[in-house]
């Protein structure tokens, strides 16, 4: 059995980046924004945004591929359905797995302890 993310746990269309950014809470960190809403799906969706500020096209692929393991790894923390976009500031380029890692979990649980959902 695959371990990647189903196409439907993707964030693909413009309406609802647009839905997300427009109506949806933020948790910022040193590594990245996360943008979250809740989705009534049933289940978790994912995006990753890596600018050109973050770096080059290989360090922007490694950072969006570690936050999609990220996101697979620990959906036992998501407490409900959520639409995630994780926006990678420059500084997740040259961090390391655990600090991502360690910044990842304490943003959603930082969500879910505070009830900042909407």
């Amino acid at each position: 059995m695959s371990e990647r993310l189903t196409p439907v746990e993707r964030i693909r269309r413009k309406s609802d980046f647009a839905s997300l950014y427009r109506d949806g809470g933020r948790s910022r960190g040193r590594h990245f924004t996360l943008v979250f809403l809740r989705n009534g799906l049933g289940h978790s969706r994912l995006a990753v945004v890596a600018s050109r500020k973050v770096g080059s096209a290989v360090v922007r692929n490694r950072v969006k591929r570690r936050f999609r393991e990220l996101f697979r790894r620990n959906k036992t923390l998501l407490e409900e359905p959520l639409d995630l976009i994780v926006i990678a500031r420059p500084e997740a380029g040259e961090a390391s797995w655990a600090d991502l890692r360690d910044a990842y979990i304490t943003a959603l649980t930082r969500i879910f302890r505070k009830r900042m959902l909407a």
